[in-house]
């Protein structure tokens, strides 16, 4: 049965996590949030609500770090100024352990890695998806509000936009440069330039591609076999495919899609790009089995230091919380499986057995 001092300490470190999470989000992912939209708001006039879109689509990322980063800090200012101001030697005169009395930062730890654990494995996946498809809304949306005069437009990939001006519906002195696709080298899809004295510029809806009408057309292109072609025509069409290959990146699939793909994987799959997605996978629940690992570590570790200024409990959350976030890095370079999951649940384990050694020594000072 929850006591008085289990509520007052689940709400302090659930209000501190709250104000830790918004704080890290703000000064860790916001400059990562305004280099993806950069060129948006740069290049273009975006509308407010592509921008926001965007960025409500980008900010769940955010929470797979910051929830279990902010929870440590949290934990570790509630705990340190409890030690500080003799609270702590208060509940345990009136007779509780040290483990019962942070029973309820466990259970709110727990609950917490339930919330990631959602995030992780849903939303997140989700909303990468989405943001892959951010531009291109905008561009089937209204194209023309994407070409700003004088500058060059690049939100789409391989082409480049140029005009000197806009009269209306029509675009004066426009360039295109169509690239050759990097991502793919064996196939030499060749690249393209493109030159109208005006034009104008639609969409259809239908066939999924931009339309252009021009006049005193010049198109210069380079074939499969590095043939130069050059085109001249007073009147031209020209079209460009915004349909895209679905790409297949562990981090915006769900793990039903990413299972079902692996089901059933394309000719050629590399076995270090499947070993990628399985520990995809494993990372969703590691990185929310964090949140409750960071509690049995953080609390011994702040009646430990035992030191009353605030800031350093938030710099050594950040510190433990990197040296974690590092496993999953290595585990990516890995192409085994198992390895992968070794190296993954590895920091979730030491973190409880440290926290239990560190209870332990906590309570005999």
């Amino acid at each position: 049965m929850f006591r008085i001092s289990d509520r007052y300490l689940f709400f302090q470190v659930l209000q501190a996590t709250v104000y830790a999470v918004v704080a890290l989000s703000l000064f860790i992912v916001l400059g990562q949030i305004f280099q993806e939209i950069r060129p948006l708001l740069v290049e273009n006039r975006v509308p407010l609500p592509l921008v926001g879109k965007f960025i409500l689509n980008v900010f769940p990322k955010s929470l797979m770090f910051t929830i279990p980063w902010g929870f440590m800090a949290a934990v570790m200012l509630v705990f340190g100024r409890l030690s500080a101001e003799n609270e702590l030697n208060a509940l345990q005169l009136a007779g509780l352990s040290l483990p019962r009395v942070a029973l309820p930062v466990i259970i709110l730890g727990a609950l917490l890695s339930s919330l990631c654990l959602w995030i992780n494995t849903s939303i997140v996946p989700r909303a990468n998806a989405r943001i892959d498809n951010v531009v291109y809304d905008a561009v089937e949306r209204n194209p023309k509000d994407l070409i700003k005069p004088g500058m060059i437009t690049s939100q789409i990939e391989n082409l480049r936009i140029f005009v000197q001006s806009k009269d209306g519906k029509k675009l004066q002195n426009l360039h295109i440069y169509r690239l050759p696709d990097p991502k793919k080298k064996t196939e030499n899809t060749g690249c393209e330039y493109v030159y109208a004295e005006d034009a104008g510029l639609g969409v259809d809806p239908l066939k999924k591609q931009i339309k252009l009408t021009m006049n005193s057309a010049y198109i210069e292109s380079t074939g499969k076999n590095q043939e130069l072609q050059i085109i001249l025509a007073s009147a031209a069409p020209w079209k460009y495919d915004l349909l895209r290959e679905k790409k297949f990146r562990a981090n915006s699939m769900t793990e039903q899609e990413i299972r079902h793909y692996l089901s059933n994987p394309p000719p050629g799959l590399k076995p270090i790009t499947i070993a990628k997605f399985h520990s995809s996978i494993i990372q969703r629940y590691t990185f929310a089995m964090a949140t409750f690992c960071f509690a049995f570590i953080a609390i011994p570790l702040s009646l430990a230091r035992r030191r009353q200024d605030s800031t350093s409990g938030i710099i050594l959350a950040l510190l433990l919380g990197a040296g974690y976030f590092i496993f999953t890095l290595v585990a990516q370079k890995s192409g085994d499986v198992d390895k992968a999951m070794i190296i993954l649940w590895s920091p979730n384990v030491l973190c409880i057995l440290v926290g239990i050694h560190l209870f332990h020594r906590v309570r005999f000072r």
